[in-house]
Order: structure tokens, then C-alpha cells, then sequence
């Protein structure tokens, strides 16, 4: 399996809109990887992970073939993570000879979808599933486990265990310290090849995260580190650090100066992990 980060930003981006913090103007001077737009992945290049507002960018920037992608999980209902306005294109007025998406979402995103998705003839388009906690499901040629989030409640959050051919990913964004009924949950995967975890906090320059729906770099690997413990993960267990914000108060060059120091991978903008 791979997985492509198209975006690794939380909702504001990197420089964020109408910013002049440190970082956002360090940011934009050194530009490469210190860029981010809004979290978006995909996996073994069909299988979408959100559908931020930049997933026009992100379709123009790494030449995405919606003819092969057939699926999109969606974690939340959040803007920056479901921009309901865009998943409209897929009217026959605004796109031509799309292949199918189906889209899994939680209430409020699936809510959401339906909504969007309500014009005649959409359901030669695309296909909306409501997923809840617990469900574990088929989706083209993967097995999806669906996790709660500890994350805003109204925005129905969930994040994924995703398993193909042996290979199993955990991607955990949008959430804080994992609850007690995700890790019962969790108890049903095996030992993960991938950990996808949530770092917007960075790594601690602006204070620990265990609270408020996000991780920074502590909670994040106390994670990891209870997952090892589990014999859910091990040595050969790549760990990924992932959806940062400028309120980190860190670059990337800056975060990725210290990544060896904890053994993980410090998310960028085309980041390409195989595992």
C-alpha cells in the first residue's frame, strides 16, 4: 500500500488567510515544503481521503484521475475536511465523463452530501453510505474499520483503519487522545503498518495538546506508544505526523529538523509513504 498526502494543513492553511505570525511569514519566505494547503490523502491512488476545499488545487497540482477514484472517506463535517459546495460539481452541467464516487460519511457529513447530491440523475454519479462507529465495511478492495473521534461532537467525527492485501493503515485526524470506546473498537485490527496521526499542535513549542480535539507531538506518540504496547504496532511501524497549523508556532523545515529524534515522518505537501 501507499498513501500520497496531497494536503497537511489544518483549516487555516500555511501562511494562513490575512496571517502574519512568525510562522506564516516564515512559511511563505522559505515556501517549498513549508507550504501546506487543507488535509487531503490518497491511498494506492484511488482511494480518497476528505474532500477539503482545495481538492481543485490539489487535482490541478498532482494530476488526480477521477477516473480512478472510485471512493472518499470522510472523517468530518468540517469545511476544511467536506466542502459540500465543490462535491456539486459532479452535476453533468459542471463535469463530463466522471466515473463514480461513492462517498462514507458520518451524520452530518452524509447529511451534508445528501443534500448536494439531491439534483436528477445524481445517483448515476455518485452514492452517499452513512457510517457510525463500529461499522466495518467493504470498499473498493478495502476493509474499512470506523473509529469514534475525539473531536467537535456536532461535526460527527470518525477516523479510519483501512486494510488491503495484508496491509493495514490507521489515519487518525481530527481527533485528540483516543476515547475508551475506540480503542474497545480498535481491539478488532491487528498490527498496523502505518500510523497517520494527528500533530496540529507540532511538536509542543506552543504547549501540549491532550485536550480541545487535536494532538500535538506528546499525545501523539503516547498513542503510538499504547498501540505498541497492544502488538498493534512495532519497530517496522512507520509513524507520520500529519494536519499541522500555523499555531504550532513551527515551520516545516523546523519540525522536520527534529523527526529522526522521535523516529517519525513529519507530513508534508506530496508526501508519498510506502508500507
Amino acid at each position: 500500500m501507499k498513501i500520497k498526502y496531497l494536503g497537511t494543513a489544518a483549516y487555516e492553511g500555511v501562511p494562513a488567510l490575512f496571517c502574519t505570525c512568525e510562522t506564516c511569514r516564515g512559511s511563505l519566505a522559505s515556501g517549498g515544503k513549508n507550504l501546506r494547503s487543507r488535509s487531503q490523502a490518497l491511498v494506492d491512488d484511488v482511494l480518497l481521503l476528505d474532500f477539503p476545499a482545495d481538492t481543485l488545487w490539489h487535482t490541478r497540482r498532482y494530476a488526480l484521475d477521477w477516473r480512478k477514484i472510485r471512493t472518499c472517506l470522510i472523517t468530518h463535517s468540517h469545511s476544511d475536511h467536506l466542502y459540500p459546495e465543490d462535491v456539486e460539481q459532479l452535476h453533468p452541467a459542471y463535469s463530463h465523463g466522471t466515473s463514480f464516487l461513492h462517498f462514507y460519511a458520518a451524520e452530518d457529513g452524509y447529511k451534508k452530501l445528501r443534500a448536494v447530491l439531491s439534483f436528477e440523475g445524481a445517483d448515476k454519479r455518485a452514492a452517499v453510505s452513512e457510517v457510525k462507529a463500529g461499522d466495518l465495511f467493504a470498499a473498493d478492495g478495502y476493509q474499512v474499520l470506523v473509529l469514534p473521534a475525539n473531536h467537535d461532537a456536532d461535526s460527527s467525527p470518525v477516523f479510519y483503519a483501512i486494510e488491503r492485501d495484508g496491509k493495514r493503515m490507521l489515519y487518525a485526524h481530527d481527533t485528540g487522545v483516543f476515547s475508551e470506546e475506540a480503542w474497545k473498537i480498535l481491539e478488532r485490527a491487528g498490527r498496523f503498518d502505518l500510523l497517520s496521526l494527528d500533530c496540529t499542535g507540532g511538536f509542543g513549542k506552543a504547549g501540549d495538546w491532550w485536550e480541545g480535539g487535536h494532538m500535538s507531538l506528546r499525545p501523539a506518540m503516547a498513542m503510538a506508544q499504547k498501540l505498541r504496547e497492544r502488538g498493534q504496532a512495532d519497530e517496522r511501524t512507520k509513524i507520520v505526523l500529519n494536519h499541522f497549523s500555523h499555531n504550532c508556532g513551527s515551520t516545516y523545515d523546523e519540525l522536520a529538523a527534529e523527526e529522526k529524534k522521535y523516529g517519525v515522518i513529519v507530513a508534508y505537501d506530496g508526501l508519498e509513504v510506502e508500507f
